[in-house]
């Protein structure tokens, strides 16, 4: 295979590095959606929850599956059928902005149904409810400004001080509302009271994956804007952006499938009896069993 004409040097070297960073990033990103694959066959093939959370399992895989098609499309588009047309990253914006658009969304659901968690812990406080939903807002709506600004901009306008602004807005407002929803979850779990030695194994095994979960995707969030920052054309961040989603998936099934594990190593052999041994793990139901708020109807 020839190499594509070096008639315009830089943005043929630019393009490379951009096809080089997106190599990378549907490797891992791949990877993910593998584990995404497996972990929701695993979910419906273990837990019988109400339609509501079903559907949301559903679309998010969905959408996890849509965003692999994209980058797929986009690599087969520009290595592929366009190889040596064309060298440059304007061809890969529709297939970015459809990603982001894709990812927004996913991201979105999954924040929503974190604050919705939160809420049900103690419908009594809605402040932290509303402060992750009005930074879950604030991320969608950064996001989709973005995203036009994208479909509008030729690629070197990320350095514009306009995209540092919305990309700002996005991403640090998502890590805010991971981390208000992963502190508001921990915080309740320590005041709930306790009876006997297993609740107190369950509730700290519940934090651990409450935790483990709030530091990856807010880790993943704030080292893709502090790459984005350091250097928008050297394109270190694309991996992580392309990653970041999927993360959001992987995290949000590990948690629906540890209900199982969770409650065996506490020794309760179904949701009724766990809630019968202690009044206060009711309201934690709402994060360790999805299935009760059907059941209760």
């Amino acid at each position: 295979m020839q190499s594509p004409p070096a008639s315009s040097g830089n943005t043929t070297a630019q393009f490379l590095s951009f096809m080089n960073t997106i190599y990378w990033g549907s490797v891992v990103s791949t990877v993910l959606f593998g584990v995404s694959i497996c972990q929701g066959y695993f979910y419906f093939s273990n837990y019988n929850d109400r339609p509501a959370v079903k559907v949301c399992v559903t679309f998010l895989l969905f959408l996890d599956i849509s965003s692999t098609i994209v980058w797929t499309i986009g690599l087969h588009q520009n290595l592929i059928r366009s190889w040596r047309i064309t060298t440059s990253l304007a061809s890969e914006i529709p297939f970015m902005a459809s990603e982001s658009v894709i990812t927004l969304i996913l991201i979105f659901l999954t924040q929503m149904f974190f604050a919705r968690r939160v809420y049900l812990l103690d419908a009594h406080r809605l402040r932290l409810p509303i402060i992750i939903a009005i930074f879950t807002l604030v991320a969608l709506s950064g996001g989709a400004i973005r995203v036009t600004f994208m479909s509008t901009s030729s690629f070197q306008a990320i350095v514009e001080r306009k995209f540092k602004i919305v990309n700002t807005l996005e991403i640090g407002s998502a890590a805010v509302s991971d981390m208000v929803a992963t502190l508001a979850m921990c915080f309740k779990f320590v005041e709930t009271a306790m009876d006997t030695r297993r609740m107190t194994s369950l509730l700290r095994r519940m934090m651990i994956y409450t935790v483990n979960r709030g530091i990856v995707v807010t880790l993943v969030q704030i080292l893709t804007l502090a790459l984005y920052f350091s250097a928008p054309l050297g394109l270190n961040w694309v991996p992580f952006h392309m990653c970041v989603g999927k993360l959001y998936v992987n995290t949000f099934l590990a948690m629906l499938n540890a209900r199982k594990r969770l409650r065996s190593n506490a020794g309760f052999t179904n949701p009724s009896e766990c809630i019968e041994k202690s009044s206060p793990l009711v309201a934690m139901q709402g994060v360790l069993d999805s299935t009760d708020e059907g059941t209760a109807a």
